[in-house]
């Protein structure tokens, strides 16, 4: 049996290197893993990756992972008004950055992940994971409804 092993392995990694030359040839078996970065420094396409699932793609938190949160997911939109009709840049810039230590119990749940340090660990760039952060809050600034 021991003699078959290699056979085996050889065997199995030809058989992915075949499917793997099929697949390249551009044939897909389904969509496929987005990127953990994206290269867009766009609000909306940085919205649309890390905040969208949870929150909805129109801000209203409604997005499809919200059935298996534990909380409700607060409607960004509404954000202004809330908050007497001005959009709180700042408070929004601090929870995305710095998560847990800032949060009150209006923000709702503790679940949503802190960008600030995974932006970092994503890219090291100090400048670029600042200027995700930004680019999300003018984003969701531009929601508000009026």
């Amino acid at each position: 049996m021991s003699r078959m092993l290699p056979a085996v392995i050889v065997a199995a990694t030809a058989a992915v290197g075949i499917l793997e030359g099929a697949s390249a040839g551009g044939q897909t078996t389904g969509p496929g893993i987005p990127p953990l970065v994206i290269s867009s420094m766009a609000g909306s396409d940085l919205y649309q990756a890390y905040c969208a699932s949870c929150h909805g793609r129109g801000g209203q938190g409604d997005g499809p992972t919200v059935p298996a949160l534990r909380s409700p997911m607060p409607d960004l939109t509404t954000l202004a008004r809330r908050n007497g009709g001005a959009f709180p840049a700042e408070r929004v810039t601090a929870l995305v950055t710095h998560g847990e230590a800032l949060r009150s119990p209006a923000h709702g749940s503790r679940e949503m992940p802190v960008w600030g340090p995974l932006f970092r660990a994503l890219d090291p760039n100090d400048t670029r994971a600042a200027v995700r952060i930004s680019s999300i809050v003018e984003f969701i600034r531009s929601m508000q409804v009026r």
